[in-house]
């Protein structure tokens, strides 16, 4: 069937019953003035009468068989149309009567989806291919549908095998000869579907387990923290009680009992501060007021280590003032910690607009990173150095690429020629202050004050 076509063979048949009227209407009315004028004897004027209707005869089949070929033509034209635009489409198309729940027409795409043939799917009614609450739920929405409030939607289907089948349509109303009908094209989502449901099971393993990991994590810490605090009393009161009494030996081992104590202490508030969520509450907060902060809390550590540290214009960025002073100290305390023994260190805190984010760096002059573990220095608890050259458990950084991470960025240690390191990290374009783009705070020097 090609829809559609119906008020075309209408209109053209009206021009050819319109054009043979006027055809004949002109022959009848000149020939037989040309007649009247030239011929006066009745015997001879019904001979050419006679004639001239043969005449018309033969011209009325030349023009019946020109304008019904060309009727012909753009039926064919038509017909092509309609194939290349529905019946070949390689898009799964389907023609529907709403109001009767009935197919009226399908494609070979539709057919092949469903199992069907394409004359086979024909007349078949909409029950044979929904379960019963699909059905129901299509029933509900057909005056939506009729009225074009809605367009389409995701329905659960059957196919000719009993296989259930997800699809999406998107459709409108048509008129078929007289036929209020539903026109649709069909895809099949079932795939997308599984995937976004196995994906969101997934998410919520993953939240379920990082939860447990969080709950666990915080349970081990108070729960080891008492026992720590017993033997570090103990050892302390051992070493006051018994001082002067025992050897350099033995006071050599308290002092590493006492140094294990606490660095079991720090490796376990590491945990919990690396195992805590990293959700955060985003605000408009600015950057080189957050490095400001941080920079007077490393104050003494600067001071120690004779340090200088630049900062550069700093953005007004989204992200949790809290959650970003943790990776700015993470950053700042590593480049003053791996200075080099031959110069104080010196610190540069930048940033830019680079490809729709804020992209900050922190530059020092230290002893650098090796390219082979430039990766390795975000995990958990990973050093390069020994503890009595370089104190530290090596947790920072892995909670700084956590919290970037969080905040839709990411970090990365720079590959570079110059001594030092550079750590790079991003944060998501997305903010304008209320009096429009951040322009940055001026540049500021935090130095030792010898």
């Amino acid at each position: 069937m090609g829809f559609g076509l119906t008020n075309r063979r209408v209109s053209f048949a009206a021009i050819l019953a319109l054009v043979y009227a006027a055809f004949g209407i002109i022959w009848i009315a000149a020939s037989d003035t040309v007649l009247a004028a030239l011929v006066s004897d009745p015997i001879h004027l019904t001979a050419i009468q006679t004639w001239k209707g043969w005449v018309f005869v033969a011209a009325s089949a030349v023009l019946i068989y020109g304008v019904g070929a060309r009727l012909l033509r753009v039926i064919e034209d038509s017909e092509k149309r309609y194939r290349m635009l529905f019946a070949d489409s390689p898009e799964a198309l389907a023609l529907y009567d709403p109001a009767a729940l009935r197919m009226v027409e399908a494609n070979a795409a539709f057919g092949r989806m469903f199992g069907y043939e394409p004359a086979e799917a024909c007349g078949l009614h909409l029950s044979e291919l929904m379960p019963p609450e699909t059905l129901q739920a299509l029933e509900r929405e057909i005056p939506r549908l009729i009225s074009g409030q809605k367009a389409g939607g995701v329905w659960r289907m059957r196919c000719k095998d009993g296989r259930p089948l997800d699809i999406s349509t998107h459709g409108q109303m048509v008129d078929v000869e007289g036929r209020n009908l539903r026109l649709v094209q069909v895809t099949d989502v079932t795939a997308r579907l599984r995937a976004e449901y196995e994906l969101l099971r997934t998410m919520e393993g993953l939240a379920t387990a990082n939860a447990r990991m969080r709950d666990l994590s915080h349970a081990l810490s108070h729960d080891l923290q008492e026992p720590l605090r017993q033997v570090s009393g103990f050892v302390q009161l051992l070493a006051k009680r018994y001082h002067g009494q025992l050897d350099g030996e033995a006071h050599q081992f308290i002092a590493f009992a006492v140094e294990g104590i606490h660095r079991l202490k720090t490796l376990i508030d590491d945990v919990e501060s690396f195992a805590l969520s990293s959700a955060f509450i985003p605000a408009s907060v600015a950057a080189g007021q957050v490095v400001g902060e941080v920079l007077e809390g490393l104050r003494a550590v600067m001071d120690a280590a004779n340090a200088t540290v630049t900062v550069g214009n700093m953005p007004r960025v989204l992200a949790d003032p809290g959650k970003l002073a943790v990776i700015f100290h993470a950053l700042l305390d590593n480049a003053i910690k791996f200075h080099h023994a031959a110069r104080p260190p010196v610190v540069l805190v930048d940033c830019e607009r680079k490809d729709g984010v804020w992209l900050f760096r922190v530059s020092d002059n230290g002893i650098g990173i090796e390219p082979e573990f430039r990766e390795g220095v975000f995990s958990l608890f990973s050093r390069l150095h020994t503890r009595d050259r370089i104190p530290g458990n090596g947790a920072g950084l892995a909670l700084a690429r956590k919290l970037v991470e969080a905040h839709g960025g990411r970090i990365w240690v720079e590959a570079g020629t110059t001594e030092g390191a550079t750590f790079c990290f991003t944060l998501p374009e997305d903010v304008l202050t209320a009096d429009g783009p951040a322009k940055g705070v001026p540049v500021q020097e935090a130095a030792s004050q010898h």
